[in-house]
């Protein structure tokens, strides 16, 4: 069940299931010599064991085991079981012939999972890892994408050789698999390695450039330390200035505050003064106001009568109006009232003739009616005995038809079935002769498939062969293909190496790093000639000796070279007018007379040798390096001695001059500060030349490339296929084209038997079907006699039908009419009692009118009375009115008088007030000056406790080393404390 390699095999021993899918129990498969097989009906959990095997071998991808999740792995429980809590699977393989990389002759593998999601592997019930039971089987062609475990889709992909799963099924069986997965993780390391060493150099410019920002933090450190020591005596000097004001204020305010609250105290008195004599004037203020309030209630009480009485006049005088268009009303309806009562009188005596003649007619419609119905009984009876009689000859006719219908089936039943018959015969007759034809044009084909089989097998065998010797040859182009690909990364390494030099060394010169910021500043400032160059970057050495050229022009590699002594003033103006600093500057006017001659010391090369410059710095260069030579032996500093010469040790260790001597270990970034534009220059020339010689590698790899896919073109894989292909359908088809011969003649047999069959078949339908075609005879000529007989009744019927329905139809139109009569009548009854109810309604309307009209005239009578009345009262009301308003707009003046009196004392008393509220602001914001004054020292004395751990206490008694102004040492503190914040 398992298969190895071709020079061994793994056999299988059992299975054991315990709790994985349908397997509830534990099930244990045992594997014996031969072939063991497992049936069962569908569902029984037959693929459930191959997807146990897969899972206990590793398999991690859940759809592969045909569940959704893990948890979906362990028995669910059923109706009569409850779950179960883990799922376990073991496979036990022989290992006599030590085929497994262990020392046990058993080798047990169990994998388990329980339902709280942990998982375990245990190997001869051993913990282990998953890695362990891959690196067991590495060798034995035991995995979960192996062929060693073929399940039914696997064969239709090997059938159809779906993404090549033919040459990995033989791969696998051939034992290379194992070499090809060690292939792939060593080229995954050697990638990983090769990722490592291009990091390197990246790494060794990161570190470089952190220590020289180190180097620069350091330098900073140490003059924010001198600055802030600066700071602290500043600081100290300036406390001792703020303290000599601070007694003079707090006097002064002091005294300004005792001054205010005398001033507060006073105004106090003043205004309780005043309010004691304002309280007592409102309190017959308050008595005024009440006389003048009763006064006011009592003409308001007074208007309100008056009112009342306008409103009763005004009421008489609208009810006297109302009765009198009532009156007059009244009269209008009694004389239109006898004109109506005539005319309903006369309308009642035309709708009573009218009624009457509506009922003669109607007597002689009725009677219409009952003579209709009797003639309609008669005509009914007569209509239903010819119905009866037709119904019972369509009862009988329908009979016959039936039995006709009968008969007839029959015989077509069994006209049919002899002609399928006869069909029958033909067509196997038919395919007779067919077969027979067959039978000689599939032995003729066979034959010449074998001749063409043959003839594809030669074919085979030397495009096989010519296939090998084609492989020879990829084999070999690969090889020195992969020798270039090696030299191309190689190649290609120390290209990415110049390239991330030359864009470290760009950014430093376009940050212009470790330069200082005066530097900076006139590089960036268009309002001189800010193009001038530094010295650093007119000058290229030769890398073996910029480390010791670097440290004779250590002092002069920040100086600018300008031009003329204008220039330099410029610059000078520039950094001054913005605080920028000092820089310094190269005259070039100034050197160009400049010629100096130091004799060369015997051992030594000069300075100017591997110097490159431009030509109009040359006499600069020889005016800072004509007296420097470079030791090629220790002895040249014996032989410099007093000739004034300075000579350089060829790495840096040393610098010799006329009276000085200095030197020593080499920093690590001593010599990358000279000559950074011109290095620039000179990588990026590398870089073109490296980037050539990178794309000639290219070149070539792809040309071998080419060579590669010119040999796969050679190959002739698809030709070999197509001609296996091409053997194995004509071997198929020889096989087919067999196996057709033998189905022809086993058909061609029973098609003789078939033949017979149906001859006597067709003699037996005949023989029983001649009964049947007499009957349907005799039921034809039954049929015509009764149909006959059928349309005869039919016609009487539909004549009677005709009478019944005209009859019904008169009947009808009567009935409507005498419907239509009484309905008439039953109209005029109803208007006649209209026009009666309607007359008693007009003369009871007469009568009521009649009184209403006598008690409107008493009721004018007596409204007249009544407005008089009230008119004489009203007059007298207006009188009292005059007086009393005159009396309350006397006691309204005097009372407003009063009040004017109080508000101008009230308004003197407001003043008083505002000017003590003034005097209460004074105080508080004097109280808050000293709280000020006692936070300002508060804070001072923290802040020089906590920035420079000073006690102010102690220093406060010290007097001042200086006499500079509280100001000066304001500013200077505060542009001190600004450089520290940088």
């Amino acid at each position: 069940m398992f298969a190895g390699t071709k020079r061994s095999c793994v056999r299988l021993k059992s299975l054991e299931i315990k709790g994985f899918k349908s397997f509830a129990d534990k099930t244990v498969v045992s594997f014996d010599e031969g072939i063991t097989g497992i049936i069962g009906p569908n569902g029984c959990g037959k693929s459930n064991i191959i997807d146990s095997i897969r899972w206990v071998i590793g398999e991690q991808k859940i759809s592969a085991l045909r569940s959704e999740n893990l948890e979906a792995l362990v028995f669910n429980g059923s109706k009569t079981r409850s779950a179960s809590g883990l799922a376990e699977v073991s496979l036990t393989f022989e290992n006599t012939k030590n085929l497994l990389p262990t020392e046990f002759n058993t080798v047990t593998v169990t994998r388990r999972f329980y339902k709280n999601g942990d998982s375990e592997y245990r190997l001869n019930d051993v913990t282990c890892r998953l890695k362990d039971i891959h690196n067991l089987f590495l060798d034995t062609g035991v995995s979960t994408d192996s062929y060693a475990i073929i399940e039914l889709g696997m064969v239709d992909d090997i059938i159809k050789d779906k993404e090549n799963s033919r040459r990995r099924m033989l791969e696998q069986a051939a034992g290379i698999t194992i070499y090809k997965t060690r292939k792939k993780e060593a080229k995954n390391k050697l990638d990983a390695t090769e990722q490592d060493l291009a990091r390197i150099e990246d790494l060794l410019f990161e570190i470089n450039n952190q220590l020289k920002s180190l180097e620069s933090q350091a330098r900073k450190a140490e003059r924010f330390f001198e600055i802030k020591k600066e700071y602290r005596e500043v600081a100290i000097e300036l406390s001792k200035a703020s303290l000599q004001g601070f007694n003079t204020n707090y006097k002064s305010i002091i005294e300004q505050q005792e001054a205010a609250q005398n001033t507060r105290m006073q105004l106090e008195a003043a205004i309780a003064t005043e309010e004691a004599a304002q309280e007592q004037e409102k309190l017959a203020f308050i008595n005024q106001e009440r006389a003048l309030q009763l006064l006011q209630q009592s003409y308001n009480q007074f208007l309100q009568e008056l009112r009342t009485s306008e409103n009763e006049k005004n009421l008489a005088t609208q009810k006297l109006h109302y009765l009198r268009e009532k009156e007059t009303g009244l009269q209008e309806f009694l004389q239109t009232a006898n004109g109506q009562l005539n005319t309903i009188s006369d309308s009642i005596e035309y709708t009573q003739l009218q009624l009457s003649e509506e009922e003669v007619k109607l007597a002689d419609m009725q009677q219409l009616v009952q003579q209709g119905q009797s003639g309609m009984e008669e005509k009914r009876r007569i209509f239903d005995e010819k119905r009866s009689g037709l119904d019972a000859m369509r009862g009988q006719y329908q009979q016959l038809q039936l039995k006709q219908f009968d008969a007839e089936k029959k015989v077509a039943v069994a006209d049919t079935s002899i002609q399928n018959l006869q069909r029958a015969f033909q067509q196997l007759s038919e395919e007779k002769t067919q077969r027979e034809n067959q039978l000689q044009q599939l032995q003729q084909e066979s034959v010449e498939k074998d001749g063409l089989l043959a003839e594809h097998r030669v074919s085979l065998q030397q495009l096989q062969e010519q296939h090998e010797k084609t492989k020879e040859l990829i084999f070999e182009t690969q090889a020195a293909l992969e020798v270039l690909r090696n030299e191309l990364n190689d190649e290609n390494r120390k290209l990415d190496a110049k390239r991330n030099e030359y864009n470290l060394l760009k950014s430093l010169i376009d940050s212009m790093e470790g330069y200082p910021d005066s530097i900076k500043f006139l590089h960036k400032n268009p309002e001189w000639n800010h193009a001038a160059p530094v010295l650093s970057d007119i000058i290229y050495v030769k890398e073996d000796y910029r480390t010791a050229v670097e440290n004779v022009l250590e002092p002069y590699l920040n100086f600018y070279v300008a031009a003329n002594l204008q220039e330099g003033l410029q610059a000078v103006q520039l950094l001054d007018k913005n605080q920028k600093g000092k820089a310094n500057f190269f005259l070039l006017e100034a050197f160009a007379g400049y010629s100096g001659n130091v004799a060369q010391p015997v051992d030594t090369i000069r300075a100017l040798d591997v110097v490159e410059v431009d030509g109009r710095y040359a006499k600069l260069a020889e005016y800072l390096l004509g007296h420097v030579f470079i030791a090629t032996q220790d002895t040249a500093l014996d032989n410099a001695a007093g000739s004034g010469a300075v000579i350089l040790e060829k790495s840096g260790k040393y610098v010799k001059g006329k009276y000085t001597l200095s030197g020593g270990s080499i920093g690590l970034f001593e010599g990358k500060k000279i000559g950074r534009a011109k290095n620039l220059e000179k990588l990026a020339e590398e870089i073109a030349d490296q980037e050539a010689v990178v794309n000639l590698l290219k070149s070539d790899i792809h040309a071998k490339h080419q060579e590669v896919i010119a040999f796969n073109d050679q190959l002739k894989e698809k030709a070999i296929r197509e001609t296996e292909q091409l053997i194995n359908r004509f071997t198929n088809e020889v096989f087919a084209a067999k196996n057709r011969i033998e189905n022809l003649q086993v058909a061609q047999q029973n098609g003789l038997q078939r033949l017979n069959e149906i001859e006597q078949r067709l003699q037996d339908e005949q023989a029983a079907i001649a009964a049947t075609r007499e009957l349907l005879g005799t039921l034809s000529g039954e049929m015509q006699q009764t149909g006959a007989s059928l349309k005869s009744v039919e016609a009487d019927y539909q004549q009677s039908e005709q009478e019944y329905n005209l009859h019904v139809f008169q009947l009808n139109e009567s009935n409507l009419q005498l419907t239509r009569q009484q309905s008439k009548i039953t109209s005029l009854q109803q208007e006649l009692n209209f026009k009666k109810n309607q007359l008693t309604d007009l003369q009871q309307q007469i009568t009521n009118n009649s009184a209403l009209l006598e008690e409107s005239v008493t009721a004018i009578a007596e409204s007249n009375q009544h407005l008089q009345n009230a008119v004489a009262l009203l007059q007298e009301m207006l009188k009292r009115k005059e007086e009393e308003e005159k009396n309350l707009n006397e006691a309204d003046q005097a009372f407003y008088v009063l009040r004017n009196a109080m508000q101008d004392k009230e308004t003197a008393l407001r003043a008083r007030v505002k000017n003590k509220d003034q005097v209460d602001q004074q105080v508080n914001a004097l109280k808050d000056q000293l709280n000020e004054l006692k936070l300002q020292l508060a804070g001072m004395k923290e802040r020089m406790q906590v920035e420079f751990k000073v006690n102010l206490d102690e220093i406060i008694e010290e007097g001042r080393k200086n006499d500079t102004p509280l100001e000066e040492l304001q500013a200077s503190a505060d542009r001190m404390r600004k450089r520290l914040e940088k």
